[in-house]
């Protein structure tokens, strides 16, 4: 079906593509929903984007009216009306008296003569049951419906009709109960007050022969008029993105994360009010813009400027960054306006700054912002946001401390975000000091051990892990426990040393024993020597003697 494009951010996604061509599409709302806003935006992009032009038939304000509510709009419809869009005043005189059927034909045959004047193609007739109010019997005002219905589809035209809706349980329902059986299609507009707030949405009753998206869909009505917060089903995102890794802006981080967040990708940084979870934040935006990066940072409740100015503390000044344009830092009041609000308004900033790197600061105070249930939805819709845009993100999150430290915030950012960081205090000899874990990094590696976070004007750091009898020391603790160590050692190193010299007195003891010995040794052999020696010379005289017997005895030789 050809599709005919309202040039309204948000709502032709949602309309996949547009109004449906040369057919009627009725818009049902309550009183300041913006129906007159959504036609007159219908008419005017199409007269300037598409070369449309477009017939404004209204039953319920004057053309002098409409000229100045929509005079102080940012869409050009000042610069067109009466040249691309032409109004008609289809009010009735305020002196008149019903007699009898009310009859259409007269401001079908105006409404005609413009037509074939001006080549219209776009027509809204705003209001139409402020006129059927005043007609007969239900039958006929069907009939002439039906009539004005049959005259659009005749003469081509892509119309769009606006008429009070009656709230209800169960939704709303068509004026006069026709809307949803005659007109092709069938859009709502609904304002929900959630506490002090109001929570406008759009939804897609029906459409004859064209998709649409189901469900409700939040928008806002500002002076550029209507957008619709429209997030796609599915995210897509490349591969090679998540191969990527930016630095945390804390280099002991990076090691524990095997480099950095990975690129295109949510991180969560929750904790304990006062556990420097802007400061871990603040480190990586200026990590980024050190190299070159442009940084968006958003901040809920607290001016953008007490963070550039506490951060400077911890020896990081983004206040360079900000004068060069590489950072873009905006800060909102949470309380004063709807989360979705929040939402199109962060859009807007990543649109016209187009950051790589965003924070935001904290994403639970959006829970201000119409309740959990909203700020879980849109906390939902910014992760989509920032993996279609292919930002890398980090939202820090305050946790409650009724629920116990290691809570995530009730909004399920911790179960959409790729990468959690869990930020606390240790408390322990009268001290609090603060400690960083990991809990998860979707499809990476990364460090398991919790460390101490060290901030000083030097940056932040990440202590080495300490460990004694299976606990984790921080602070002062691991001073003492060190101490302790070093008295230990020092007091073994005395004994090693008192043994080393008894050791050394012993041996010099042993060796003078030695000598001792070796000169005894040496002189015994001496004698033995001599022993020997004078042994032989007896042996010798006795066989010279025993041989000198027996030759003179004559006596025979031994055989």
């Amino acid at each position: 079906m050809k599709k005919a494009a309202s040039g309204i951010a948000g709502l032709d996604q949602v309309l996949h593509g547009g109004f449906p061509a040369g057919r009627t599409t009725v818009v049902i709302g309550s009183p300041g929903c913006g129906k007159t806003v959504l036609a007159m935006q219908f008419l005017t992009n199409g007269a300037v984007e598409f070369g449309e032009p477009g017939l404004m038939i209204s039953f319920e304000e004057s053309a002098a009216a409409l000229k100045s509510n929509f005079s102080g709009m940012s869409f050009p419809f000042g610069e067109i009306v009466d040249k691309s869009v032409h109004l008609v005043d289809g009010r009735l005189p305020a002196d008149t008296v019903q007699a009898g059927s009310f009859d259409l034909g007269g401001l079908i045959a105006i409404a005609s003569s413009l037509i074939a004047k001006h080549d219209i193609q776009r027509i809204a007739i705003d209001g139409i049951d402020a006129l059927f109010a005043l007609s007969g019997p239900g039958a006929h005002r069907r009939r002439e419906l039906q009539r004005l219905l049959d005259w659009l589809t005749e003469s081509r035209l892509t119309g769009v009709f606006t008429i009070k809706g009656i709230e209800d349980e169960g939704g709303v329902a068509g004026h006069f109960g026709l809307a949803e059986y005659i007109a092709d299609g069938v859009i709502r507009l609904r304002t929900t007050l959630i506490g002090e707030l109001s929570r406008r949405t759009v939804s897609v009753l029906k459409m004859r022969g064209a998709g649409f998206e189901a469900g409700e869909h939040p928008y806002l009505i500002s002076d550029a008029g209507i957008r619709v917060l429209h997030t796609p089903r599915r995210t897509e995102m490349a591969a090679e993105v998540l191969s990527e890794r930016l630095s945390t802006g804390v280099e002991r981080l990076d090691r524990m994360l095997v480099g950095g967040y990975r690129k295109g990708t949510t991180t969560l940084i929750s904790g304990l009010p006062g556990t420097s979870k802007t400061s871990l934040g603040s480190a990586f935006l200026n990590a980024g813009c050190r190299a070159g990066e442009r940084c968006l940072f958003i901040g809920f409740d607290e001016p953008a400027e007490q963070m550039l100015f506490d951060v400077r503390s911890i020896g990081l000044d983004l206040e360079q960054w900000l004068r060069s344009g590489l950072l873009c830092a905006e800060s909102f009041t949470t309380g004063g306006a709807i989360g979705d609000e929040h939402y199109l308004r962060i859009e807007s900033l990543i649109d016209s700054h187009a950051p790589t790197r965003v924070v935001i600061d904290p994403i639970t105070a959006l829970e201000k912002s119409g309740g959990q249930e909203i700020a879980g939805i849109v906390s939902e819709r910014l992760v989509g946001l920032m993996k279609a845009r292919g930002i890398t993100a980090v939202f820090t999150a305050v946790s409650d401390s009724h629920l116990g430290e290691m809570e995530a915030t009730p909004m399920r950012v911790s179960t959409i975000a790729d990468t959690w960081i869990f930020l606390s205090f240790a408390n322990r000899g009268g001290e609090r000091n603060r400690t960083l874990t990991i809990i998860k990094s979707r499809g990476t590696s990364h460090s398991n051990q919790m460390r101490e976070m060290l901030l000083s004007v030097g940056g932040i750091d990440l202590a080495d892990v300490y460990s004694a009898g299976g606990e984790v020391l921080l602070g002062t603790a691991r001073m003492e426990y060190e101490q302790r160590q070093m008295l230990a050692l020092g007091a073994e190193e005395e004994r090693l040393v008192r043994e080393l010299e008894a050791i050394d007195a012993e041996s010099e003891d042993v060796k003078r024993q030695l000598r001792s010995a070796e000169r005894n040794l040496e002189r015994l052999t001496e004698r033995r020597s001599s022993l020997i020696a004078r042994a032989s010379a007896i042996g010798g005289v006795h066989d010279r003697d025993a041989a000198l017997v027996a030759e003179r005895r004559r006596v025979d030789p031994v055989s």
